[in-house]
């Protein structure tokens, strides 16, 4: 029986560009502030630092760290970061908890073209769905918020909660708040995106915070401002019905996939 309020915590994160240990250090000491009820916990892309890392070493980082909350029946959205193996790397997040520590992997599946990952970061994999606590939640990496096919094929899947986890620069904040409000809204979801902040790009760009929840109905969006710290919000998942009793959205596309099928097909 899912509960229809949830305690959503964002870590919107000091990070520093090139010193791993440090952010290590001071994520654990935000992990520690996290309330005891809350149902799930959002890290921001690249939180670590920009490096290049193997999954296991990011995996044993992320369980080390998810000893240290106190709250028994929380999610953690680890967020994603550049792991792998050889020539082989992804921008890849994990979904755990610690009745089930086991990682669901969830991928960035287009990296961005602006900042040149597609040199070295490969198309992701794993977009899946996670069931915590009866909801249904996914995760959309990044830029892969620009791709509306990439967040309906999780709400159309039966996503309730499309997490964010992102590292934008300053500039884009309030293009992202935009976004997050369409996905959000046409697919009467909570989108819920975590952001570095204090930082900077590898081109001297600043990274300012700006974390947010937007709502299912397009009215509200709940920000986190440009202060690093731990920002806990309450979501109720009775909006989301009572906002789908108006809006079809979602049925309407299952209810004409080969007409979308066809739009999709469209050569003049």
């Amino acid at each position: 029986m899912r509960s229809e309020k949830l305690k959503i915590t964002i870590i919107q994160f000091p990070r520093k560009l090139h010193d791993p240990a440090l952010n290590i250090r001071l994520m654990g000491e935000y992990f520690q502030q996290v309330p005891e009820d809350s149902d799930a916990v959002l890290l921001p892309e690249t939180w670590l630092g920009g490096e290049k890392i193997p999954i296991e070493q990011y995996e044993e980082t992320v369980f080390s760290l998810l000893a240290k909350l106190k709250a028994p029946q929380c999610l953690l959205v680890a967020g994603a970061h550049y792991t792998g193996s050889t020539n082989h790397f992804f921008s890849r997040g994990f979904f755990c908890s610690k009745k089930d520590p086991r990682p669901v992997y969830y991928d960035k599946q287009f990296p961005s073209n602006a900042i040149g990952e597609r040199k070295h970061i490969e198309k992701g994999v794993f977009l899946p769905l996670i069931e915590h606590n009866g909801i249904k939640m996914g995760a959309a990496v990044c830029v892969d918020l620009f791709y509306p096919e990439v967040v309906r094929s999780l709400a159309i899947r039966g996503s309730l909660i499309i997490f964010n986890p992102a590292s934008i620069p300053e500039h884009r904040a309030i293009m992202w708040q935009q976004l997050g409000v369409a996905r959000a809204s046409e697919n009467t979801v909570y989108v819920v995106m975590a952001n570095n902040t204090a930082s900077r790009y590898p081109d001297g760009r600043a990274v300012e915070g700006g974390s947010f929840i937007a709502f299912p109905d397009g009215a509200t969006l709940l920000s986190c401002g440009k202060e690093p710290g731990v920002f806990n919000f309450i979501i109720s998942l009775d909006l989301i019905d009572t906002v789908r009793q108006r809006w079809r959205y979602l049925e309407d596309i299952r209810e004409n996939q080969e007409k979308i099928k066809q739009l999709y097909n469209i050569t003049s």
